[in-house]
């Protein structure tokens, strides 16, 4: 190869070379300036884990961030997990007389997620027959509170039976009218009616709920 085309080769090679590290180099500088300002962000917000301090008032759910996971042992060995993609709810809080707290949580059980399209029809339609049955819903009875831990009782209908379910609550705090929980419940789902495959599939279920509250 003539001496001269080497040169046009390496002037190629390094004017391609540029053009990959220009981006990555302008990308690495954004991603690096928005972590800055995420953790500026999260200084100033002063998260406080007391509850006296939390405003009273009405708090709707915010479903960008919470989860309901429901887990149950398949053929005694792995705990099968599905998740909710719907839910909604409210929450009335007073710092002051916390155990009055009304707590109202709404899922759409078509919402059932496995990541498996099929096979969540099939839980919709043959366990939970969201034909009859389209709201799974828990309302509060009662709230104790001791220190960050809550116990809330309360009324879960699941596929047409209404029983008591316990649910209990790590409260994770409060910042910017924004209060957060994490709760976990466990309950027989032959008790609801739905009893297919057991004991093949479990019959207790563990329900996991991570929310977060926003105030109305």
């Amino acid at each position: 190869m003539p001496f001269r085309n080497v040169k046009l080769v390496l002037r190629a090679g390094v004017f391609a070379a540029l053009l990959v590290a220009v981006p990555i180099a302008v990308a690495a500088a954004k991603s690096s300036a928005e972590d800055a300002t995420a953790a500026a962000q999260y200084k100033s917000l002063n998260v406080s884990k007391d509850p006296k301090v939390v405003v009273a008032g009405e708090y709707k759910l915010d479903p960008h961030h919470t989860s309901v996971v429901a887990k149950l042992a398949h053929m005694g060995l792995s705990h099968y997990t599905l998740r909710f993609d719907a839910v909604s709810g409210q929450f009335a809080f007073d710092p002051h007389h916390a155990a009055a707290s009304d707590v109202e949580i709404a899922i759409d059980p078509k919402s059932v997620d496995t990541g498996d399209q099929a096979f969540d029809k099939k839980i919709a339609n043959k366990f939970f027959e969201t034909d009859k049955y389209p709201a799974i819903a828990f309302n509060s009875a009662t709230v104790k509170i001791t220190g960050d831990h809550i116990v809330v009782d309360g009324i879960l209908d699941f596929h047409g039976v209404k029983k008591p379910v316990v649910l209990n609550v790590t409260y994770r705090g409060f910042a910017q009218s924004r209060m957060a929980f994490s709760g976990e419940a466990t309950f027989k789902r032959s008790e609801f009616g739905v009893g297919e495959w057991i004991p093949l599939e479990a019959d207790e279920v563990t329900i996991l709920v991570e929310a977060e509250f926003v105030k109305a």
